[in-house]
């Protein structure tokens, strides 16, 4: 027991980028990997779609106020070291159908979060709806 808590003393002084650590399979990852690259396809990224972004990590994918920075740190690089969906809607396709529906949900929220819908928008959620397996709603 003391050897717990000694462990966790000594990472409270420890930097931030020590504390927590991502793997490339992490759900979490996954699924915000999609809902970033909603939010950056059209080349413009505007404070409502990050904000709304944001809204999502803490509020359906539990990500804290404390993990935020470090969580969208590990998001972007995953994104920029992987071109391919496919990584990331494998990883989610294992999930079910609402959890899928869900993220499909929140990336059409995000594509509209700036009041325009760009095509390319419109291309990633249905590219993204079609490795899931999963029939859009007009």
């Amino acid at each position: 027991m003391y050897a717990v808590v000694k462990n966790f003393l000594t990472k409270l002084g420890t930097s931030d980028d020590d504390l927590i650590e991502y793997s490339a399979g992490d759900k979490r990852i996954a699924m915000a990997v999609l809902l970033f690259r909603v939010m950056t396809v059209d080349g413009r990224v505007l404070d409502t779609e990050v904000r709304r972004y944001r809204e999502f990590l803490q509020d359906h994918l539990e990500v804290s106020d404390d993990e935020l920075n470090l969580f969208e740190a590990a998001v972007r690089e995953e994104s920029e070291n992987e071109s391919s969906l496919f990584p990331f809607t494998s990883i989610v396709n294992r999930m079910p159908e609402e959890t899928k529906l869900k993220v499909l949900d929140m990336m059409k929220e995000i594509s509209l979060a700036d009041n325009e819908l760009h095509e390319f928008e419109i291309n990633l959620v249905a590219r993204t709806a079609e490795l899931l397996n999963v029939k859009l709603k007009d």
